[in-house]
């Protein structure tokens, strides 16, 4: 009887922290996406600006 309770007290503390565990895996995707983004912007805006700075340079003629 107490092995039982015991093994049902182990599955309950082996749930929580497995699901604590894949919250944390999920932030931390959500993390790294986030700061992706947040790297993809200032990159973007300088390729646009030196596109902008250059378009005039690259005139193909016929």
């Amino acid at each position: 009887m107490l092995a039982n309770l015991f093994g049902i007290v182990l599955v309950i503390v082996g749930g929580i922290v497995a699901f604590c565990l894949l919250v944390a895996f999920i932030g931390t995707i959500f993390s790294i996406l986030i700061f992706a983004l947040k790297v993809a912007i200032p990159v973007v805006l300088v390729y646009l600006g030196y596109r902008l700075i250059t378009r005039d340079r690259h005139q193909v003629t016929y």
